[in-house]
């Protein structure tokens, strides 16, 4: 029983401290990256532990019956008890789970649609095929659907120079890349599941911010900083984007990576 209740108490710290971690300060905002790796370690770690007290639940409960009854009773009980917690959980996380897998479904059929309707050509950055769509609004976005895809409308590329269109594309790139859409899921069927818990809302906000924030950072090692702020600058021109000017005003901040690459004799830029 000492072993099950360390495995809980694990799984407890791990699962529902997890989204302490994102803090949104300093050291978040310099290296998103490593912190959402971070979270990422500490909630497997609390899954795996759920896993193994699940086990370890089977197996005390099962053991339970070959001893004595004074013995057995309290542990099968308490076996018990716990298997049936760890199960409410699991219903509850699949339960709240069906409705973010029918909208992806229904979001992959939407941009299937969109694509058959408005694409104007299409292009490839490296092995990931870019849609561009006949659309007044500045967009872009990339899709998990059929290994991945970036969509980009036309007002959008019109308004950027070739290097920032580059950037821009990096930055989705990135996104499929790190498989952020991963983590806005689990981020979201975390607020789903504990609504009122250690701040959900704010806690899948976070995650929201600091995956733009890494595929900023992608993006800027590829382009350059001052290429994607100057592209992040030009989108907020467009349409009215308070994340896009602060992400931008970040970037600037700091020195430019690719020409420190290019003083050390670093890799070459390639065009689209």
């Amino acid at each position: 029983m000492i072993v099950l209740a360390v495995l809980l108490a694990v799984a407890a710290a791990c699962v529902l401290g997890a989204p302490r971690l994102l803090r949104l300060r300093g050291p978040a905002v310099r290296r998103p990256r490593l912190l959402l790796v971070a979270w990422c370690t500490a909630f497997l770690t609390g899954a795996a532990a759920i896993a193994a007290s699940v086990l370890w639940s089977v197996m005390l409960a099962i053991a339970a019956h070959a001893e004595p009854l004074d013995a057995g009773w309290l542990a099968g009980v308490l076996a018990w008890s716990a298997l049936a917690v760890v199960g409410a959980a699991g219903a509850l996380v699949l339960t709240r789970a069906e409705p973010l897998r029918s909208g992806r479904e229904a979001a992959i059929r939407d941009l299937d649609l969109l694509a058959a309707a408005c694409t104007k050509r299409v292009d490839r950055l490296g092995a990931v095929p870019v849609l561009h769509i006949r659309a007044d609004r500045p967009i872009a976005f990339s899709s998990t659907a059929d290994g991945g895809r970036i969509v980009v409308s036309t007002a959008l590329a019109d308004a950027l120079t070739a290097g920032e269109l580059r950037a821009v594309l990096e930055h989705e790139r990135a996104h499929l890349a790190g498989r952020h859409d991963v983590l806005l899921r689990t981020a979201a069927l975390n607020r789903m599941c504990l609504p009122a818990l250690f701040g959900a809302r704010a806690f899948d906000q976070a995650v929201h911010l600091l995956v733009e924030l890494a595929a900023d950072d992608a993006a800027a090692r590829v382009c350059g900083e001052r290429t994607l702020a100057s592209a992040l600058r030009r989108t907020a021109a467009l349409e009215a984007n308070e994340w896009a000017e602060i992400r931008a005003a970040r970037l600037e901040q700091r020195p430019d990576a690719s020409r420190r690459r290019a003083r050390a004799g670093g890799g070459l830029l390639y065009k689209l």
